[in-house]
């Protein structure tokens, strides 16, 4: 059989083939159709709230702005914005000199996921000093992975434990619960991290955007990942 043929044959007339040709087109296409819908959303929303951001004193376009960057993981991007969004509220007399919790979550995100991880924590510290009409969860739980990475394990356990009493349902802060009471010596803490963990994961409901797979595959290689923050 010529190589042609078995091509043709072996190939071209085999589903299966067909699928995993389907899924690494899929997987290979994902990250450039992504990165195109932020490029059009951030040109429509230019677009309609141009005018607000050439205003210095617009601080919520340009926290809009930022978070729409965050939404698209382009986190150069969102902490050029959101510290521009900090500046602007700071001094713009319509906050009375008190930035939105918000807005400091949202740089102390920014801050961390560029690896700045002294900056993201004052960050964070600074939101939990902000009144926040849904609570302190995320700057907490934020605050949590910040110390985490700079290696203040109390600190960090504390503000973890803090976060899930606000938000019991945040799924990585079991996890990096875990880590840090790993890091500590502390098995029993880890332990009962994972069945708080398991507990919630098989209580929220399907459409509940946790990346459970996820969590639940890292709990699995916890011997593996644990020392990976």
């Amino acid at each position: 059989m010529s190589f042609w043929d078995w091509f043709r044959f072996v190939l071209l007339y085999n589903w299966f083939f067909w699928w995993i040709a389907v899924i690494v087109i899929v997987l290979a296409a994902t990250p450039f159709v992504h990165r195109v819908r932020l490029w059009q959303a951030r040109r429509r929303f230019i677009d309609s709230q141009g005018a607000k951001l050439l205003n210095p004193q617009n601080a919520d376009a340009r926290f809009q702005l930022a978070n729409l960057y965050a939404d698209g993981r382009s986190w150069r991007r969102a902490l050029e914005h959101a510290t521009d969004a900090v500046r602007v509220a700071e001094a713009n007399p319509l906050y009375e000199g008190k930035v939105p919790y918000h807005f400091l979550r949202l740089l102390g995100d920014a801050y961390y996921h560029r690896g700045r991880h002294d900056e993201a924590a004052a960050a964070y510290g600074r939101a939990l000093e902000v009144k926040a009409d849904l609570g302190h969860g995320d700057a907490l739980f934020g605050l949590g992975r910040a110390w985490l990475r700079k290696g203040e394990l109390e600190k960090a356990v504390d503000a973890l434990r803090r976060a899930l009493r606000e938000n019991g349902s945040n799924l990585e802060a079991y996890f990096r619960l875990a880590q840090a009471s790993a890091l500590l010596g502390r098995e029993e803490d880890v332990a009962s991290a994972r069945r708080e963990f398991r507990a919630v994961a098989a209580s929220l409901p399907r459409f509940a955007r946790q990346r459970r797979l996820r969590w639940r595959l890292a709990f699995l290689l916890f011997p593996i990942v644990r020392h990976v923050a």
